[in-house]
């Protein structure tokens, strides 16, 4: 019998934890921002690992401050497991990535990871996805790969989700989480909403709703339905 979301199976009255780990900011709010209001507003614990910030000086600080307002707004934990320097994820040695995930598995306890799909055509995308496939190797994790970020890509088309949340009911909240990233600066590419609307309409449309994000599932122990409706 699957545990509802927000319970955990001999866990008490303690919630249910999920690991939300991507390479940049705003991956996160992009393609799973609704599912991480949704999954909140469910009792459960959402903790997000952004693990590269591949900006420096003002346009650094900008990005940090953005992310923070949309932790604050959908109501995930913030965590930078490999600091916020200038860097790529592909500027990092895999097994420093390895590690990083390893120790935020030990912290979080988490029941689910949602990542990169490892499919995604973004370099960072694909290593950050290899790393929590390695760090979740020897725990009984539910895995889930989220659609890719660039919606004009082959890899979009090729993206093939088999879960959907209905993300509905967030996705105002959603809205409002990405809404200062779309803001045009010096040498940063904004955001581009009505693509990522246009997404969740498209999924919203392959599930019956109006507005769902998609997830391939990458390993699934069975843990009890976190992305399922409650």
């Amino acid at each position: 019998m699957s545990a509802r979301p927000g319970t955990a199976a001999g866990a008490g009255h303690r919630p249910a934890s999920v690991l939300v780990l991507v390479a940049h900011p705003d991956d996160a709010e992009i393609a799973a921002g609704g599912t991480i209001a949704h999954l909140g507003a469910n009792g459960v614990r959402v903790v997000t690992a952004v693990l590269s910030l591949p900006e420096s000086g003002t346009q650094a600080e900008h990005r940090t401050r953005h992310t923070e307002q949309a932790a604050a707004t959908l109501g995930y934990e913030l965590r930078w497991p490999t600091g916020t320097r200038n860097r790529q994820v592909t500027d990092i040695k895999e097994t420093t990535l390895v590690a990083a995930v390893d120790r935020l598995i030990a912290e979080v306890a988490p029941r689910a990871v949602l990542t990169h799909w490892s499919g995604d055509g973004h370099a960072d995308h694909r290593l950050t996805a290899r790393a929590a496939a390695a760090a979740t190797r020897t725990s009984r994790v539910d895995l889930y790969g989220m659609r890719p970020g660039e919606t004009r890509t082959p890899a979009f088309s090729r993206f093939a989700p088999q879960v959907f949340v209905d993300i509905t009911a967030h996705h105002a909240a959603k809205q409002r989480a990405l809404e200062p990233f779309t803001t045009a600066r010096p040498g940063f590419r904004p955001l581009d909403a009505a693509a990522v609307e246009a997404a969740d309409r498209f999924h919203g449309t392959l599930s019956g709703t109006p507005y769902a994000e998609g997830f391939v599932v990458e390993r699934a122990h069975g843990l009890g339905g976190l992305l399922a409706a409650p």
